[in-house]
């Protein structure tokens, strides 16, 4: 079977993997050059992070955007404009707000995840591939006891459903994380997440891209700008792009923030928001310094992470449309931290400045599976968890191709 997959970031990649592994022909279609950045899969944080799997959609979610509208400073942005994508998205979003829905959404969102990190480990023995991964787990600091304690109640919603945590204070985490300012005791302590783990997302994109050409029938056209997709008879006939047109017998979305536009062309809505980020990637001024466990300040909303020879520092979630403009004031908080906790740590002056697109649903779960057009599958919708999640979704759309029940249950990631 010949299949084709529009969008090669951390999705479609590891869409294309996981077909090829069941022996069909597949074709990569990425509207970037072969060392693009690929959209959101170039500026995350890096976390492998089940313990990040809490659906946005919370009882506290209208608080904390009413409190973005009175504080610039604040890791969420909500951007009132008339924009009616935002809109009927919000009041998707709010309608996920109740307690039950968010211990529904989260609960799935977490095996998904918990799932995703299983397949990883597997591709991982497989291909071998290089991507600056650390096993060292993933902090998550309070900067107050009371704090502290909150944030222990809120993961023992996904302690109960398997995650392995442990309770941190102020010597354990500074012992974790050494690379923390000696000096610095702004905080009384973190939930630690032992089994999670960070990585370089762009580079094991690109690695097992290279590892697909060499070791299967893949094949990647990067510079493919889709411009149609074609629908004939309830079925996609092919997709015309900026490299010419590509046929195929089944086909599968997975363009990230992106997907929503590529499906309004043939009459498939997807309920999916453009949620803009911003990171800083500075390069350590010690190359030979040892692999640390990923940070997050969960006061300032800010995460960090070390790949090998540089340090990532990620915040925001802006809700802006497509607009991933950016100006150096939008870096302020995120730089005044790292310098704050990680003063000598790497050359701010050399860092280099990102922002991009987070592909958002209502629910925070990614949509998968068939759609209302016979031969389209979907991979997309992955938020903040596209890095996380990405072998996992992958994995069961290609046995969803391939005619094979998924290892977990699918149904709260299907199209409704």
């Amino acid at each position: 079977m010949k299949v084709l997959v529009i969008g090669g970031g951390i999705v479609g990649v590891t869409t294309a993997y996981y077909l090829a592994q069941a022996g069909m022909d597949v074709t990569v279609l990425e509207a970037q050059e072969e060392h693009g950045d690929f959209g959101a899969t170039a500026g995350n944080a890096g976390f492998l992070s089940p313990s990040d799997a809490f659906a946005w959609a919370s009882p506290s979610a209208l608080k904390v955007a009413i409190k973005s509208l009175l504080n610039p400073e604040l890791g969420v942005q909500y951007k009132f404009h008339m924009d009616p994508a935002l809109w009927a998205w919000t009041a998707s979003f709010l309608s996920q707000c109740r307690p039950s829905k968010w211990a529904k959404n989260t609960d799935s969102k977490y095996r998904l995840a918990d799932y995703s990190i299983e397949m990883l480990q597997e591709l991982r023995s497989i291909t071998k591939i290089n991507f600056d991964v650390s096993d060292q787990g993933i902090s998550y600091a309070s900067r107050s006891a009371g704090e502290l304690e909150k944030l222990t109640k809120h993961f023992s919603f996904l302690q109960d459903r398997g995650l392995e945590l442990e309770i941190l204070d102020r010597d354990a985490l500074h012992e974790k994380l050494p690379m923390l300012d000696a000096n610095s005791n702004i905080y009384a302590g973190a939930v630690y997440s032992p089994n999670c783990k960070t990585g370089d997302s762009t580079k094991f994109t690109k690695e097992l891209a290279q590892w697909c050409i060499k070791h299967t029938k893949c094949r990647f056209v990067w510079g493919a700008s889709v411009e149609s997709i074609l629908r004939e008879n309830n079925k996609i006939s092919g997709v015309s792009t900026s490299k010419g047109e590509f046929k195929a017998d089944s086909y599968v979305l997975a363009a990230g923030a992106h997907s929503s536009i590529l499906a309004k062309q043939i009459g498939i809505k997807l309920p999916i928001y453009p949620i803009k980020g911003f990171s800083i990637t500075a390069p350590l001024k010690d190359t030979k310094t040892l692999p640390m466990s990923g940070f997050d300040d969960t006061d300032k909303l800010v995460a960090l992470s070390v790949f090998r020879d540089r340090l990532r520092i990620v915040s925001s979630a802006v809700f802006d449309g497509f607009d991933t403009s950016h100006r150096q004031r939008d870096f302020h908080s995120i730089l005044k931290l790292a310098k704050e906790i990680l003063p000598d740590i790497a050359n701010y002056d050399e860092a280099t400045y990102w922002a991009g697109l987070r592909p958002m649903t209502p629910t925070s779960l990614p949509i998968l599976g068939t759609s209302p057009i016979e031969n389209l599958y979907l991979n997309v919708g992955h938020g903040n968890l596209g890095w996380t999640m990405s072998c996992g979704t992958a994995k069961i759309v290609a046995d969803l191709i391939a005619h094979k029940t998924p290892d977990i249950e699918i149904n709260p990631f299907q199209m409704k």
